[in-house]
């Protein structure tokens, strides 16, 4: 009963984390469009409202991937990390119950990958690490592209290595790997079943 509690309590700080911090993004856009308006910048406003719309349908298509795992994941990365930031971007309709890797197998693959750049992204560089990552189905299957701006240190560029070559074992398949102390790139493609 007190494993449970203890549970319970930590999903809870991190469910107020997440709010928290969905809160404070969503004032920053109101405080921004209300300095548009008092300074008579409707052009800029406008701009930002769209930039929000774009926003709000690009978290809509992470929701609707068909992985609850991955998508709640990808929603609040970045409320609960602080070293990187993750900028998700779906590119069409994309279905990840259609893959050949099972949903826990896929956000395991995932969730490493990105955790694993987070904790040994450099924390000494100028501007903050940030993650692209960019999900594209095409007929084949689900294709999915990494692109790191910051830099890695040794060490997750090692484990990283050691990760990618384990999974190309299976079914995944990749298909552009850059991968030096000044750029990371990885695409994955991972076949329908």
């Amino acid at each position: 009963m007190r494993d449970e509690r203890r549970l319970f309590t930590q999903q809870t700080d991190q469910l107020l984390t997440v709010l928290n911090r969905q809160r404070h993004d969503w004032l920053n856009h109101v405080q921004v469009l209300l300095g548009y308006l008092h300074l008579n910048r409707t052009e800029q406003g406008e701009a930002h409202l769209k930039r929000i719309a774009e926003l709000a349908m690009q978290e809509s298509m992470i929701a609707r991937l068909n992985s609850s795992l991955l998508s709640v994941f990808f929603l609040t990365f970045n409320a609960l990390n602080k070293e990187m930031l993750l900028e998700v971007e779906v590119c069409n309709e994309v279905d990840l119950m259609r893959v050949a890797l099972s949903e826990q197998q896929l956000f395991q693959l995932m969730s490493e990958i990105l955790c694993t750049v987070n904790d040994h992204v450099d924390p000494n560089s100028y501007e903050p690490a940030s993650m692209q990552l960019s999900l594209v189905a095409d007929a084949c299957g689900v294709h999915f592209r990494f692109d790191l701006a910051g830099k890695l240190c040794a060490s997750g560029l090692e484990e990283l290595e050691k990760l990618i070559r384990k999974n190309e074992q299976s079914t995944v398949e990749v298909t552009e790997w850059i991968h030096t102390e000044e750029e990371w790139i990885l695409d994955l493609r991972i076949p329908f079943a």
